[in-house]
């Protein structure tokens, strides 16, 4: 008799790829067979890759979500310690709710309308729970079905009216694996894509964002004045709560919170009334120019300004 079987010859990466076509209980019956086959059946990755190719990549969809800034409340759940229990609970969960498909249809449809209503919303008043909500609602759907292109595109969407381009992207590249003739995907990917290539142009052929002395330049310095005082309707020199509100609405699609309008004046410059003051306004783009020079040209783009040349628009289409 042959010291090993045949599947014992198999390696590991076929193993993995023969058991993502095989049910829970066959996978059981064939880690019987013998005990190579249980070791490796048994392990945590290939019970991690089954999940994910069963019931879709759940956790990196709200580990993205979560960090472009999205509030998933308990939608948002720690990765599995035991990925096969994780699997089995799934799975039972699943066949259990399918005793009720047609039901569990109806709750998708109504829950995928009301978040396109939301992201209607947020479009119309900038309220960033409007957001949230609809991405809970389509991460809710997608435990159900995974499939569900629609709520990718819709996520991916999300991502993109917060400017979260590289997150937005990502995400729509995993909905585009899920269904690939799914065409607003794809649109939308043409669309996000555009754009980061036109942002990454601006890092290296674009006018100076700071001197040598890693200040920021003249030109940026003008344009940042002119943005300030363009929110600073008392013409006072400095940014009231309200004002400052306005403009991270304007550059961010979002209404910040009160304690994130008073700390912007305590951490980088305020006037007698905690109000931010130019220099705070300047202090603030500097800090964030050093950091990430191509958030600070996609922002002067929010605000009519060309990120590349420093120059308004307007100006740079007459030049």
């Amino acid at each position: 008799m042959p010291d090993t079987t045949p599947f014992e010859k198999l390696t590991d990466d076929v193993l993995e790829i023969l058991v993502s076509y095989l049910e829970p209980r066959d996978l059981l019956h064939l880690a019987a067979t013998c005990k190579h086959l249980q070791q490796t059946i048994d392990r945590q990755e290939i019970w991690e890759h089954k999940a994910i190719d069963d019931f879709g990549d759940r956790f990196t969809i709200t580990s993205i979500l979560e960090s472009a800034g999205i509030d998933l409340g308990d939608q948002n759940q720690p990765e599995p310690s035991n990925w096969k229990e994780y699997y089995r609970e799934r799975h039972l969960t699943l066949a259990e709710l399918n005793k009720d498909s047609d039901s569990q249809i109806e709750k998708s449809e109504k829950d995928y309308d009301r978040a396109q209503e939301l992201l209607r919303g947020f479009q119309a008043d900038g309220e960033i729970s409007s957001l949230n909500e609809a991405s809970r609602l389509m991460v809710g759907i997608l435990d159900v079905f995974p499939g569900h292109a629609g709520c990718y595109h819709l996520l991916g969407f999300t991502l993109y009216v917060l400017n979260a381009l590289e997150d937005a992207l990502s995400l729509l590249e995993i909905g585009s694996m899920v269904d690939p003739t799914y065409e607003p995907i794809g649109e939308l990917m043409n669309e996000v894509q555009s754009l980061l290539d036109g942002y990454g142009s601006t890092m290296t052929d674009g006018a100076p964002l700071l001197d040598s002395s890693k200040s920021l330049s003249a030109p940026l310095k003008a344009a940042l004045t002119s943005i300030f005082n363009t929110f600073d309707n008392d013409k006072d020199g400095a940014l009231s709560n309200k004002e400052l509100s306005e403009f991270v609405f304007k550059t961010n699609g979002q209404r910040p919170p009160a304690a994130f309008l008073t700390q912007m004046g305590v951490q980088f410059g305020q006037n007698a009334k905690g109000y931010l003051t130019l220099d705070g306004f300047f202090n603030f783009f500097l800090e964030q120019t050093i950091d990430d020079p191509l958030e600070t040209r996609r922002d002067l783009e929010k605000h009519g300004w060309d990120g590349d040349r420093l120059v308004r628009v307007d100006v740079a289409r007459n030049a």
